[in-house]
């Protein structure tokens, strides 16, 4: 499963493909350009696209389906655009959009009110709220965008797919046919105004307008293939999910359907093996592409050629093509109910084994549930897609359409609403003690948390808050992007009047401890500048990262720009910190991170004073946030085993010998946040909670570990009359 080319964020990847088809009249009275292959695409795809979804064993690359459902869309819907020109002179928009409405919007709105139950039933109350905006993004066909900025946050890595994030590719083609009807129209107006005078003959104007059309789409497909080609590497996440990616796809179909004409006179000898070429270049997208493919970019075009190569074959009549697979009555009825099916797959994965009380689920469950889909997509198309589709009022008259469009949107942007307000479930809990830092510490309570039975009504930050809890870095635009390889050389903390110079160096496993630093700086008179960047370790390796699906060469770049900094500013101290679950490039991975490390303490040395190492914190494993909002009664069920909760023991402890040997300061935060002598890492402590997700601790938290930040990074305060300094004694915290 893919969420996007560089694969998923902590869970399956996401993506679910949405297509638009026009309506498909009764097999006696199907129009002439009925095309029984193409029912049967759509039945590979809808097909390819589960199969990922549910892990069926080599099917990885099957969320291309999705981009063969671009192809059919282009295709079909310049068609029937084309047509319209030919018999009319022009586009109706109002109609377009009315017939769209009345095909795509019914089903739509069925499967976003019911997701949206089924999540207030059964998923944590912490994911209601982005779930709800997913559910009103997607109503208003923009959640592509929605996901892209979401994909983007680095902190969100570890929360898992919407299970409305399929209609991202819906709201993809909406975005097309914003603009593809009003360009074919003024192009229509066009050639009739210049090519279309009086004595004109018709077939001339057609064969000026086919051309323009043409040269247009052409422009459309090579402009969005160059920039697929150019992005898709290094922001992978904003050219999967986007349209400027992604228009060349359904540019390509439109371009078989400017062609239809000539298409075809193909011979029959020719037609037939192109067909099954096509097909052949689908299966094999759906076989070797994988979630670490650079995607689309080059890698789209295998299964746009197949599936433009399978529509085009099949404009000429031959006998003995790929029809004679794609035409078979099971292909044709799942090609037609496709659209639904396509809808209801993917809630059905992301919360349907919550609700079969699966928490691990295998490719049985994944089977049920899809069965359960079919069924679902039945109903819907027999109840829902054909009568609406086919009531007279509705087709006849384009206001009504718009009308009834326009009133489910507004029903699913209210029920999103109702959705997004509703309050955590209180609970009869007794409140916690109160972490004050003064009388009651994080330290006198630690021990005794594991056993914490329910989740305290004072508990501080709220869980429907908890992802918010993160340091002031973030908001102040002071950490590196993913794609940047920016240093940030202003964003002093601390005393800014220091003489004195404390940097925190690393990822965002080094940033959450910020909060500590700055308070210790503050009171030290010391300067803090926090140089940290997104999943970038200090470690001098090459890492693989998940995202971009490639080598993170902008990490290695970033960091030669921070020692460039670090020996321009001569730092008295330098903390260095990063999450320790990498993907190291290296024949011996272990080993070179360790060395890797090793070789980095020293170069800093070259540029410090001081420098320290601080070992990586513990990773519960899970979304902390939504465990206690499952257990509110049974927190304790959330505390995770300290031997699973450190990531590589035996390589930590190796790297901690490595950095002392290097010459750094090496601090443990484990006994900080995990009860050692029990083996436990408890997740709330009093009334604060420790984790914002499975693996960052909340800032809240931190702040409250100053004192034991301060024995282990000990700054010296600044002496009376100096800057920074009091005149009385230095407040250690």
């Amino acid at each position: 499963m893919r969420l996007t080319s560089a694969g998923t964020t902590a869970t399956p990847p996401s993506d679910a493909r949405v297509h638009d088809t026009t309506a498909e009249a009764p097999k006696a009275a199907r129009p002439g350009h009925w095309r029984p292959d193409i029912e049967g695409l759509r039945a590979v795809a809808v097909g390819a696209v589960i199969a990922a979804h549910i892990g069926f064993f080599h099917s990885e690359g099957g969320f291309i389906g999705v981009d063969v459902f671009f192809v059919i869309s282009g295709f079909l819907i310049t068609s029937l655009l084309l047509r319209e020109i030919d018999r009319t002179g022009r586009v109706s928009i109002a109609g377009f959009y009315a017939r769209r409405a009345v095909r795509l919007l019914p089903a739509a709105a069925v499967v976003l009110m019911a997701t949206l139950a089924a999540a207030w039933i059964w998923l944590p109350r912490t994911r209601l709220g982005d779930i709800a905006v997913d559910a009103a993004t997607a109503a208003l066909n923009v959640v592509n965008v929605r996901l892209a900025m979401a994909g983007t946050d680095y902190l969100n890595a570890d929360a898992e797919p919407s299970p409305l994030q399929h209609f991202w590719s819906l709201a993809v083609e909406e975005q097309f046919y914003l603009a593809w009807p009003l360009l074919l129209l003024a192009i229509a107006l066009l050639a009739r105004r210049v090519w279309g005078g009086d004595f004109a003959p018709r077939a001339h104007l057609r064969r000026r307008r086919t051309a323009t059309v043409a040269l247009a789409l052409a422009l459309i497909a090579a402009g969005s293939f160059a920039l697929s080609v150019l992005q898709s590497g290094p922001d992978p996440v904003w050219s999967y999910f986007g349209i400027h990616t992604r228009a060349w796809e359904l540019a390509a179909g439109a371009l078989v359907a400017v062609a239809a004409d000539r298409l075809r006179r193909l011979p029959a000898p020719l037609a037939a093996p192109a067909s099954w070429a096509g097909l052949a270049l689908i299966a094999a997208a759906v076989f070797t592409i994988d979630e670490h493919t650079v995607f689309p970019g080059y890698a789209a075009a295998l299964p746009v050629a197949g599936t433009a190569l399978v529509i085009a074959a099949g404009c000429a009549p031959h006998r003995f093509g790929a029809t004679a697979v794609l035409g078979l009555a099971p292909l044709q009825y799942i090609g037609k109910i496709s659209y639904g099916l396509y809808l209801w797959h993917w809630p059905l994965v992301m919360i349907g084994p919550r609700m079969l009380g699966v928490e691990e689920p295998r490719l049985r469950h994944y089977l049920l549930l899809m069965g359960i889909a079919f069924l679902l997509a039945v109903a819907t198309f027999h109840l829902v897609e054909n009568p609406i589709r086919t009531r007279k009022p509705l087709v006849q008259v384009p206001s009504r359409a718009l009308a009834m469009g326009g009133g489910l949107i507004t029903a699913a942007l209210a029920v999103s609403l109702l959705v997004s307000v509703q309050p955590m479930p209180t609970t009869d809990n007794e409140e916690a003690a109160e972490v004050t830092g003064d009388e009651t510490t994080v330290w006198d309570l630690l021990g005794e948390s594991s056993d914490v039975d329910t989740v305290p009504a004072n508990l501080t930050p709220a869980l429907d808050e908890a992802r918010l809890d993160e340091p002031a870095v973030y908001a102040d635009d002071c950490v590196t992007g993913r794609s940047s390889t920016e240093v940030l050389d202003d964003c002093w903390y601390g005393d800014p009047d220091g003489e004195k110079t404390v940097v925190l160096f690393g990822d965002s496993h080094a940033a959450q401890w910020f909060p500590a630093l700055n308070q210790q700086a503050e009171a030290a008179g010391w300067r803090l500048l926090p140089l940290t960047k997104a999943n970038c370790s200090v470690a001098d390796v090459a890492e693989l990262d998940s995202k971009l699906g490639r080598e993170y060469t902008e990490c290695p770049e970033w960091k030669d720009g921070v020692f460039d900094l670090l020996e321009e500013i001569e730092p008295e101290a330098v903390v260095a910190a990063s999450y320790d679950k990498k993907e190291v490039i290296a024949d011996d991975p272990d080993q070179a991170w360790i060395d890797g490390w090793a070789d980095s303490i020293e170069r800093l040395r070259g540029v410090a004073d001081e420098v320290y190492y601080m070992a990586d914190s513990a990773d519960i494993g899970e979304d902390v946030p939504s465990c206690l909002a499952d257990n509110p009664d049974d927190a304790s069920s959330c505390v995770a085993d300290l031997e699973t909760a450190v990531v590589e023991p035996d390589r930590r402890e190796d790297l901690m010998a490595a950095a002392a040997d290097a010459g750094a300061h090496v601090v443990d935060p484990l006994p900080w946040v995990c009860d050692v002598d029990q083996g436990t890492c408890p997740v709330v402590v009093g009334n604060l909670l420790v984790y914002r997700d499975s693996n960052h601790l909340a800032a809240r938290f931190v702040a409250e570990l100053a004192p034991q930040l301060a024995a282990a990074v000990p700054l010296e305060a600044a002496a009376p009359g100096e800057p920074g300094g009091d005149d009385g004694a230095a407040d250690s915290r």
